[in-house]
């Protein structure tokens, strides 16, 4: 889906939720208001991910489903590509137990080739560098509490990953 993404400027965004869970609305201000050039969606809330697809049609984004997706029964449960240049892993992180640390995923990560891995599951939002490797969990765009999403800006296979506190961004 994101091999037809052609864009003259080689700087390009990536909007990154996960754990929606029946809330949408806060993933449609953020792709209406940064208006990133791709979106994926790492699971928990794939019919919120739908309404997204839907809400903005031109958009690519890729939906991966997680461990509370078991009534669609389509959809992939993991991702390999490249945006920007950057090769990145994604998958919501249920069968690679990432509540209980990021051995699995890591080895998941690396084993893959990719730079970049994209997590969810957990909840909470959180950038971890080891090894080489970037891991962006951006939390839980549904959240009551603190919703959050990640962004990934890239160029040339160059990247930076941010994480986007929701409540901060609509204050400010």
């Amino acid at each position: 889906v994101f091999d037809r993404i052609r864009k003259v400027a080689t700087k390009m965004l990536l909007a990154v939720f996960s754990d929606s869970h029946g809330r949408p609305d806060h993933m449609l201000a953020a792709v209406a208001r940064r208006a990133p050039d791709a979106a994926i969606f790492l699971g928990d809330g794939v019919r919120d991910a739908e309404a997204l697809a839907r809400r903005f049609p031109a958009l690519p984004l890729r939906i991966l489903r997680g461990n509370c997706d078991w009534y669609d029964v389509g959809g992939d449960e993991r991702a390999l590509f490249t945006f920007g240049g950057v090769r990145i892993f994604a998958a919501h992180g249920h069968d690679h137990r990432v509540k209980y640390g990021l051995e699995a995923f890591a080895t998941s990560v690396l084993c893959s080739g990719a730079k970049l891995g994209l997590y969810g599951h957990t909840h909470a939002a959180r950038l971890t560098r080891s090894d080489g490797l970037e891991l962006l969990n951006p939390g839980s765009v549904g959240s009551l509490e603190r919703p959050t999403y990640g962004l990934v800006e890239a160029d040339n296979g160059v990247f930076k990953c941010t994480i986007v506190d929701i409540m901060e961004e609509t204050e400010g």
